[in-house]
């Protein structure tokens, strides 16, 4: 059996004891259980299981490390309020041991500030005006608590699940750091320490666990962050990890369902039939429309206009944040995905602010009932189906970005391309159920060696 999996009720389950390093403060719990959710007569090896019960692991490790870090706060606030009290003194914060280093001039000017009334008979206004507050003490595991006060402005715009997507990504990241190197304050961080992490990444993607651009998407995590928060706290930290990305990263490929397997097997008779009515649905829109998994489960009723000459989607940053400024938009509905959003018109409440639980529960049903073309085939390839079918279509390229929401690089003049000529060119390129279309060309290798010939 593998490491930390154990059995309950037919389902594989993480196990583990709480570990000696963590307190009863940090984690109550003696003896973790955890399910995995997977059954285990679906995975009798644990194979899927075992990779699992590590996600669950780096999401427990990165809530522990978070946690034992919170002490890291009273620090930072003391340190904030002295900053706070020296501006109202006209006098720049410095840790004492810079204030020492300052010139005569500058360090009467100081100590004058405190002979005004009863100043001196104050510690905290004392301690601001000579440097009596250290800089804080930031360790890894407090990282992403000040990483979001960091960036509370652009957290503000963001939904719920925008938000826990954003704090998670990191928390992993930062879990791995730590299990590394420890978990040490940021400004004490060597450039050895950023090597041994991109040597475990490395040894990951060697080992074909990972691919670099996930590797490197960690890397950006961490450093990003770093950098942020030394930045507002004044913090001297070297850019250790600056030129470690690993080289000759790919994007694991997305590749574009076919028109043919589109019509021919996700669109036939019964293939759908298990799926739930607002997966389906949404996949339907997702089909004939382009638009993002998220930005299609996130509509509601207001955005979604039926009662028009058109029937469109309006794609807005309602109370979440578009993943670009180009992504705002509006979209014909032809087709299935006039007949899901019908059906809808409210938008699709179980995967709101949830577009991760849809993509997983839509991969998983396309997996176990052989609707994938290829094992890369995911929800995402529909989109990029629908604009190859643009290309083949011939439409204009401005178009084409502007329904995909991609920059077009040019400058923006008007309104864009409006609903009457997009909806042409969706009329062209919308798939249903039943309709003709040529089954894709596939070149087969025959022969062996210098022999062999490619054919269709």
């Amino acid at each position: 059996m593998p490491e930390r999996l154990g059995r309950r009720d037919g389902v594989w389950i993480y196990v583990r004891r709480r570990p000696e390093s963590v307190s009863a403060d940090v984690e109550r719990r003696i003896n973790i259980r955890i399910s995995t959710g997977i059954r285990i007569a679906d995975d009798k090896a644990g194979v899927k299981a075992a990779r699992k019960a590590k996600q669950i692991e780096i999401d427990l490790e990165a809530s522990w490390a978070a946690k034992a870090g919170q002490g890291a706060r009273a620090a930072v606030l003391a340190l904030d309020d002295a900053r706070e009290r020296a501006r109202a003194l006209d006098l720049p914060y410095k840790p004492i041991e810079d204030v020492v280093r300052e010139s005569i001039d500058d360090i009467h000017r100081r100590l004058a500030a405190l002979e005004v009334g009863d100043r001196r008979h104050d510690p905290a206004t004392v301690a601001a005006a000579v440097g009596g507050v250290p800089l804080p003490v930031i360790k890894l595991s407090g990282l992403v608590d000040e990483l979001a006060v960091a960036k509370k402005a652009m957290l503000a715009k963001y939904s719920e699940g925008q938000r826990r997507k954003w704090r998670n990504g990191k928390l992993r990241a930062i879990a791995v750091l730590i299990r590394v190197i420890g978990d040490k304050p940021i400004e004490r961080i060597s450039r050895d320490d950023a090597l041994l992490y991109v040597d475990h990444w490395t040894e990951r993607v060697v080992d074909g666990e990972v691919i670099a651009d996930t590797a490197n998407r960690n890397l950006t995590h961490i450093t990003g962050a770093i950098a942020a928060v030394a930045r507002r706290h004044r913090l001297p930290v070297d850019q250790v990890f600056q030129g470690l990305r690993l080289e000759g990263a790919r994007s694991r490929p997305r590749p574009p369902f076919s028109s043919w397997w589109i019509v021919n097997r996700i669109l036939a008779p019964g293939a759908l039939d298990t799926m739930n009515d607002e997966e389906r649905a949404a996949l339907h829109v997702i089909i004939n429309t382009g638009a993002r998994p998220s930005e299609i489960l996130n509509l509601r009723e207001p955005r979604i206009v039926l009662n028009s000459n058109i029937p469109h989607i309006q794609l807005r940053p309602d109370a979440r944040v578009l993943k670009t400024d180009h992504s705002h938009r509006d979209i014909p509905l032809v087709g299935i995905a006039l007949e899901a959003m019908r059906r809808f018109p409210d938008g699709f409440p179980r995967y709101r602010d949830n577009g991760d639980a849809f993509s997983a529960a839509v991969n998983k049903f396309l997996e176990e009932h052989k609707l994938r073309e290829t094992e890369q085939h995911v929800v995402y390839s529909f989109r990029h189906s629908f604009k190859d079918r643009l290309r083949q279509a011939e439409a204009p390229d401005e178009l084409t970005d502007e329904l995909m929401g991609h920059d077009t690089h040019k400058p923006k003049y008007g309104d864009g391309h409006g609903l009457h000529l997009k909806l042409r060119y969706l009329e062209r390129i919308s798939l249903a159920p039943g309709m003709e279309v040529l089954a894709p060309l596939v070149l087969v290798r025959r022969g062996r060696g210098n022999g062999a010939v490619w054919g269709l």
